[in-house]
């Protein structure tokens, strides 16, 4: 019961105890609510002394079940993460969460839960799935996992703990298991103390839902007293809890309110941190989620070595083939090793000039822009119209007042934007929501494939899902970009952040599209990236499943339809004279499909061998939605070449401010990635070296 002193854990060491304190949290905090008796502490002093250990008389009553433990939903979130090998999306985590029969088991407090594995079977989107639950905290017994996958990086696990929740939560329930998520991950830092997770978390929490900072700064507040007895004393009473209100009677009301005002002052303590979760009473079952939180931020502090070997006796069992997850998340360790290594070498300064790193940013930015204003004039044509009016082919830009106006350009900076914002934390869609609040104009962009987004967005929707409701266009693949330089040699983690982001205003083939692209501009940073090892990102970021689509197309999934452009494309080396088979062979419904867009991007990239001026020129003159397939096959050119591969002649039709509000950008998200990005990614391998 004393305050823990110990050598410093490893990283395994820590997992294992975080998942140790989850489970002995879970099985005592569940004990605690079926046998209450147990738990009195007639004085405060008295709650440390209350021996904490798992039921011994219960008996569930058959057909009138009312609660169980969390140990279920802790597994599911650690086999999520098995069965990925790597980072888990909601559609990963639901398919295992709707048939769980742990999940499923005959609670009827956990009817919130079973509600959803119903819907998800009856096929609802996993990432809308819980948008009308009631909210509870069960869900946050989930979150031991994704902060272990996020060890030392509190951002992403919030992150990436929303999206995962959100499949059976609410909007504010999957924000207190996010914040879950960032607790765990911040305690794995090796100088993590209770002050400075807590303060992790309230910074966290006061960015993203201003409502549940002042929740949570309440609760801290009503339990900062300076002299311990004041604490215990008014502890014992309410056991942290919040005045009861409507608000805050759902199931395991915010863990955190109760979680942060122990945690900071007995950090060092587990047991003593534990009695305070478990001993005085809670309402509504919330011991059976904080004490599996608390547990699970203990654990990945100090190791299991910090807990009572009665406690380690009793969540062995259940913990031991969760202890896997320490490979995972050492394999993305190295990978993320891999990520610096790439990094660092673009970002090293030659002996004149600017970086690799810069040097590409800027052709990826200026590329884009010159492609999409040199297809702008004949958008919406066939090519063989585009012959007749231009007898020798359209070969440079022919309005250059649409460099610096086109909605392809603007989009993507919007995104970049949203990024220099974020000042190196990850972007989610609410971020870029918040960017287009505050500076998109609805007249300024076509409105009919992202005007409902919008409108649902400025009426306070989630912008997590105000897409799932739009007319399919390429308005995500003309922008997408910027989440593939944020992610620069790692394409997995560019795929899944730009399917998350493109979710905010568009959906299906769409969302899709600019998922490949993502994935294509991180592998196209990678110093000896190559034409062929692109399109390879694309082909393995493309589904395989079949195509769900209002008509019927000739393809059996995405990736068939990316491999027949390929496939043309690799018989030709002049991008005009692969358009006619491109045409008979790949043309799909209307100029707008996304998959079309992509498919003949990635053609004009590929016959063109990524060369700015051929791209371009392949991009403009095959037609159909032509300002975003120049943009696209020329920005993947100019990440590929650098931005001296783009004519001279082409930049200098740019105004000198345009050009140089291009060089700040480009700058700014180099900087952003090398001087902000990375040196998590690096507190991450010392973590990661411990174990060595």
């Amino acid at each position: 019961m004393n305050s823990y002193q110990e050598k410093r854990p490893t990283l395994d060491d820590k997992i294992e105890g975080c998942l140790v304190g989850a489970a002995a949290g879970a099985r005592i905090g569940f004990a605690r609510v079926v046998e209450p008796e147990r738990f009195k502490a007639g004085k405060p002093a008295e709650m440390f002394k209350v021996d904490l250990r798992a039921i011994t008389k219960y008996k569930p009553t058959p057909n009138a079940i009312s609660i169980r433990d969390t140990l279920p939903l802790i597994d599911v979130g650690v086999r999520a993460f098995l069965e990925s090998g790597g980072r888990v999306t909601p559609e990963q985590f639901a398919e295992l969460f709707r048939n769980d029969e742990g999940i499923a088991y005959p609670a009827f407090w956990w009817d919130g839960l079973h509600t959803v594995q119903e819907i998800l079977r009856e096929g609802m989107n996993p990432r809308i799935s819980g948008l009308g639950t009631y909210p509870n905290g069960l869900m946050c017994a989930a979150m031991p996992a994704v902060g272990i996958f996020h060890c030392a990086h509190p951002d992403y696990a919030y992150l990436d703990g929303v999206e995962l929740a959100s499949v059976a939560q609410t909007r504010i329930g999957a924000d207190w298991a996010g914040l879950c998520a960032a607790a765990i991950a911040a305690a794995f830092d090796s100088n993590a103390t209770g002050e400075r997770i807590v303060e992790t978390v309230m910074k966290i929490a006061f960015q993203h839902n201003k409502d549940l900072f002042y929740e949570l700064d309440y609760s801290l507040g009503r339990a900062k007293c300076a002299d311990e007895n004041a604490f215990l004393n008014a502890w014992h009473h309410t056991g942290g809890a919040m005045s009861a209100a409507r608000e805050n009677t759902w199931i395991a009301h915010n863990p955190l309110n109760y979680i942060l005002p122990a945690l900071r002052r007995y950090d060092k303590a587990p047991y003593k941190m534990m009695a305070l979760l478990v001993v005085p009473p809670t309402p509504m079952y919330v011991c059976t989620v904080s004490a599996a939180i608390g547990g699970a931020i203990a654990g990945a502090m100090h190791g299991s070595k910090a807990f009572p070997q009665s406690w380690v006796k009793l969540a062995t069992p259940a913990a031991r083939p969760w202890f896997k997850l320490a490979e995972v998340v050492n394999r993305r360790i190295r990978k993320e090793a891999q990520v610096i290594r790439v990094t660092e070498k673009l970002a090293e300064l030659p002996a004149i000039g600017k970086s690799l790193l810069r040097e590409k940013v800027r052709g990826c930015i200026l590329a884009g822009a010159i492609g999409n204003a040199m297809g702008s004039p004949v958008e919406g044509m066939m090519y063989q119209a585009i012959d007749k009016k231009y007898p020798k082919g359209i070969t440079t830009i022919l309005d250059p007042s649409r460099l610096e106006s086109e909605d392809d350009n603007q989009m993507a900076m919007l995104l970049v934007e949203t990024y220099i914002a974020r000042e190196g934390a990850p972007v989610m869609a609410r971020h870029f929501g918040k960017t287009w609040q505050d500076k998109l104009n609805r007249d300024h962009f076509f409105v009919f494939c992202m005007g409902r987004a919008y409108d649902l967005i400025r009426r306070e929707w989630d912008p997590r899902i105000t897409g799932h409701w739009s007319v399919v266009t390429g308005s995500t693949v003309m922008c997408m970009e910027p989440v593939g330089i944020y992610h620069i040699g790692d394409p997995e983690y560019a795929a899944i952040d730009a399917k998350a982001i493109s979710y905010m205003y568009q959906r299906g083939l769409d969302m899709v599209a600019a998922t490949m692209l993502a994935a294509t501009v991180a592998e196209a940073f990678k110093p000896e990236a190559t034409v062929e090892s692109v399109c390879d990102a694309a082909l393995a970021a493309a589904p395989r499943e079949k195509m769900l689509t209002f008509d019927k197309r000739p393809f059996k999934s995405c990736r068939d339809y990316i491999e027949k452009c390929l496939e043309i494309a690799g018989k030709y080396t002049d991008v005009l004279a692969a358009r006619k088979e491109l045409y008979q062979k790949c043309l799909l419904y209307h100029m707008i499909d996304p998959l079309e867009l992509w498919g003949f991007s990635l053609a004009m990239f590929k016959i063109a061998k990524g060369d700015v001026r051929q791209a371009a020129i392949g991009g403009t003159n095959i037609a159909r939605d032509s300002d975003t397939i120049a943009g696209r096959a020329a920005m993947l050119s100019g990440i590929l070449r650098g931005a001296s591969n783009v004519p001279r002649e082409w930049a200098s039709m740019f105004s000198k401010e345009s050009l140089d509000k291009i060089d700040r950008n480009a700058e700014r998200l180099a900087d952003l990635v090398v001087k902000c990005k990375l040196p998590v990614l690096k507190k991450r391998q010392i973590i990661g070296g411990e174990n060595r």
